[in-house]
């Protein structure tokens, strides 16, 4: 075979993406919440995510024991799973640890802090787990996972969440 014979099917092949792998859809990028009502008032739970790469960035909303919790976390994607490896917010059930920054006076934990939570995406829905634990997605009953929204309406995020979101996921936390 000739040289430029070779170089033309080389070159041909690079043009049609042939040697080229098509990169992981960014599964993670969005927004998931459910809201209810307590107490005559609407109350929300959201995730809003952002995804580059299998690096995922997120924050969210959570109500429980008659207050909101909010915190950020930073996780690793891998498929339709992702581990969050850090997070802080006010403390709850997930964190122990305020944000850098946002700690009240006198706060003896600020920083990021572990996590041993992991999301999950099972038709639709975005479902959390904790412990290494995984879900099974024929089984999962849906009201138990988030469901997708294109917009958080009325729920706006922080001041300031939006540009952390992106800043997270250029690699900056």
């Amino acid at each position: 075979m000739s040289i430029i014979r070779v170089l033309f099917l080389s070159v041909a092949a690079l043009g049609s993406g042939a040697a080229a792998s098509k990169p992981e859809p960014a599964r993670f990028d969005g927004a998931w919440m459910q809201c209810e009502t307590w107490q005559g008032a609407r109350v929300c739970g959201y995730k809003r995510l952002v995804q580059r790469g299998d690096r995922v960035c997120g924050v969210q909303q959570d109500f429980a024991t008659n207050r909101m919790y909010r915190q950020r976390f930073v996780g690793t994607a891998q498929g339709r799973s992702m581990m969050i490896e850090r997070i802080c917010g006010d403390p709850g059930s997930e964190t122990d640890t305020y944000c850098a920054g946002e700690a009240p006076q006198g706060a003896e934990r600020t920083g990021w802090g572990a996590s041993d939570r992991s999301l999950h995406l099972c038709g639709g829905r975005l479902y959390g787990a904790a412990g290494g634990a995984g879900v099974d997605c024929a089984t999962a009953p849906a009201a138990a996972g988030l469901p997708r929204v294109r917009t958080l309406g009325d729920e706006a995020l922080a001041p300031g969440e939006e540009a952390w979101l992106r800043s997270c996921a250029a690699g900056a936390e």
